[in-house]
């Protein structure tokens, strides 16, 4: 600073100025720079590009306005109202007085221009409620192009007196209120026919189901169709007549009928379709139903037929199956395989009288009480031409069950036909016995085959019935062929049969596994008819008396192949010969040739002496020979009026060759001999415990 003071005044001067310089230069340097200009606001686009007054719109894009009231828009000029607003979203709508042109947004004093929006003129088109009663021929036509309603419908309007209410393709038709709707009935009829480049609509006037009762058919005019129309948001009440929601009926008053054509119903109350008892369908093909809030379709037994694979019934329903009410199945038909199950939802029994097909991968639900039964109501054994055939593959099973799971979920099915086309072929049948499907008294079973039925049963599934798998109820019933079947985990055995029935079984089916009872129930009757071979099953066969309290009678050739295990009630046996009187020649033989290593056994239910009553010779055919045999337990009671008590009892002339067999507990002889001459022939045999003796003198 000394310095300083030394200098010139004119350098003092210089210098002052100098430093105010670099003050105030450094001065500007910190003062900040204005504000930056907001970047322009940009439209990319606008939905929709049309509408009437009052029409919501998105508009999209860039550098909108945060807050609503930053954003002006106007529709050609006029101000429309804003709803919701960020940085690159508004929605508006059309504002009263709107004229077609440029939709535009200021930001501040910023502008953008978008795509032109045409505003829709207003139009009326709300009918006319007066004329709710049509009852001259009348055509509605497509008034207005787009998606414009040409009608606006408030009220239930009737077609009747034979006039034909027709529908141009195209039209659009919006109904209001839970009254709206279209009836047909004394004779009018519905002809609503579009095409698929112009199919009719008939829908609520909001998207929701149940806004408006539906279309509902109650006359018999044949001009009553519907073809490429779609009908939604229907629905609302129910018929007073049925009780039935939906949004398609057809009345069970006037035993109605419609043909039904490449149709969409959707997204309705109740079901899709209703189709009363006695209605009809003249044709029913090409439809698609989906999201329905009931069934897709509602319709009775016999009308099953009417559903083919062209229909597309989708799972999304409320009920996702076809709901199946009950009437008689009188005329022959088959039931198509489509995308979801047919439910027989009545807890009755479906009758049929005529042939029944069923195609591949059906399937079948049935609540608890309904079954499916050949014949009349009234008789067990009512001559019928009824038949079923239900021949599925190994891909596409054929499927009866319950429509819940569990033992006893339904009747089953009951056969009382002997037409040769009763098949069931790669199909499963489970959960039914739920209670006995003939009125004769038995116990239930999946399959009952009653009177003079027969049926060919091929690899196919029975199971989980509440009783047995299959119940061969009546004598005369006739397994044609059965063969490589499985019957597993029903509650008792898996079949009951009769003796005589006990040949019609194969080898390669399987009857053990699940199943309450591990043997085949055997009714001890008559084989008077036909030679009869019985084979090895993986369970044994269970022999009881007959109805009549009498043992299993053979007057034919018996043939028993090795490995056979026959298992007899206390009282049973099998006896050659008539019934009625001990001593006819020749009457019936016995062939039972077991092996060392597969031995044929007969045996009581329990161990010990005495447990069932024996076999009975009373023949004298070379043929009756035992081999490579164990017979335990026998000689319960007597064998013959005559008498005779054993394991063996040979009567009048029999003939007998027994060797290498084992002969134990009897309750008596171990073989016994009555009246007349006999021939018995035995070797290498052992006899073990027998009470009265080995063999009786």
């Amino acid at each position: 600073m000394e310095n300083v003071k030394a200098l010139p005044p004119l350098c003092k001067l210089i210098l002052g100025f100098s430093l105010l310089c670099i003050f105030n230069c450094c001065k500007e340097d910190k003062t900040e720079d204005p504000s930056p200009e907001p970047l322009a606001p940009v439209i990319t686009s606008i939905e929709p590009v049309s509408g009437k007054v009052g029409t919501e719109v998105t508009i999209k894009g860039q550098n909108f306005g945060e807050s609503i009231s930053a954003n002006n828009v106007q529709f050609n000029g006029t101000t429309a109202s804003i709803k919701e607003a960020n940085s690159t979203q508004l929605i508006t709508e059309v504002p009263a007085g709107a004229t077609s042109g440029i939709v535009s947004l200021s930001v501040g004093q910023q502008r953008a221009e978008g795509p032109e929006f045409i505003v829709e003129e207003e139009v009326n088109n709300i009918y006319d409620c007066t004329l709710n009663t049509i009852t001259e021929d009348t055509s509605w036509l497509n008034l207005f192009e787009g998606d414009t309603a040409d009608y606006i419908i408030k009220c239930a309007i009737t077609i009747r007196d034979n006039a034909v209410l027709t529908l141009e393709p195209g039209v659009i038709i919006h109904f209001e209120g839970e009254d709206s709707g279209l009836f047909t009935s004394e004779g009018g009829a519905l002809a609503a026919v579009g095409t698929e480049e112009r199919p009719i609509q008939l829908m609520g006037t909001n998207k929701h189901a149940g806004v408006w009762q539906g279309i509902y058919l109650g006359s018999d005019n044949p001009q009553n169709k519907l073809e490429y129309v779609e009908v939604m948001h229907a629905g609302r009440t129910a018929s007073s007549q049925t009780g039935v929601k939906a949004a398609v009926q057809l009345s069970k008053k006037d035993e109605s009928r419609a043909t039904i054509v490449n149709c969409t119903i959707k997204e309705n109350d109740g079901y899709g379709l209703f189709v009363n008892e006695g209605s009809r369908l003249d044709a029913f093909s090409g439809n698609y139903f989906s999201n329905n809030q009931l069934s897709p379709v509602g319709l009775y037994f016999s009308m099953l037929k009417e559903i083919n694979t062209s229909n597309t019934l989708n799972p999304d329903h409320g009920q996702s199956y076809i709901d199946v009410r009950n009437d008689e199945w009188a005329s022959e038909g088959t039931i198509y395989s489509i995308d979801i199950p047919y439910r027989f939802s009545e807890s009755q029994k479906y009758y049929f009288t005529d042939a029944l097909r069923i195609q591949p991968g059906v399937t079948l639900e049935f609540v608890s009480d309904a079954g499916l039964r050949m014949g009349a109501r009234a008789s067990d054994c009512s001559s019928t031409t009824a038949s079923l055939k239900a021949v599925g593959t190994p891909d596409s099973l054929i499927t009866f069950k319950g429509s819940t799971d569990g033992h006893g979920s339904w009747l089953g099915i009951g056969i009382n036909s002997s037409s040769p086309d009763n098949q069931l072929l790669y199909c499963q049948i489970s959960g039914g016995g739920a209670a006995k499907i003939f009125n004769a008294n038995h116990k239930p079973a999946n399959l009952v085959l009653q009177c003079e039925s027969s049926i060919t049963i091929q690899n196919s599934i029975i199971s989980a019935s509440v009783a047995y798998g299959i119940s061969m109820h009546e004598e005369d019933a006739e397994l044609l062929s059965f063969s490589e079947n499985q019957i597993t985990n029903n509650r008792e055995a898996p079949l009951q049969i009769h003796f005589h029935q006990l040949g019609q079984l194969d080898t390669a089916s399987t009857y053990k596994e699940g199943n309450g009872k591990a043997y085949i129930e055997v009714v001890g009757t008559a084989l008077t008819e036909n030679d009869m071979t019985i084979s090895a099953l993986d369970v044994a066969y269970r022999i009881g008396l007959s109805n009549a309290g009498r043992i299993a009678y053979v007057e034919t050739a018996l043939s028993i192949m090795p490995g056979v295990v026959m298992e007899f009630e206390t009282a049973a046996g099998i006896k050659l010969g008539n019934p009625s009187v001990d001593c006819i020649d020749n009457t019936g033989t016995l062939n039972a040739i077991g092996t060392a290593d597969l031995p044929i056994i007969f045996k009581g239910l329990t161990s010990g002496q005495g447990s069932w009553r024996g076999i009975g010779i009373n023949s004298s055919s070379p043929l009756n020979h035992l081999a490579y045999c164990e017979i335990s337990g026998g000689g319960s009671e007597k064998m013959y009026n005559a008498g005779g008590q054993g394991n063996l009892v040979l009567q009048c002339s029999a003939t007998l060759k027994v060797e290498n067999s084992l002969i134990m507990d009897s309750g008596a002889w171990g073989i016994d001999k009555v009246g007349g001459s006999h021939t018995l022939t035995e070797m290498s045999n052992t006899f073990d415990n027998n009470a009265s003796g080995d063999i009786a003198d």
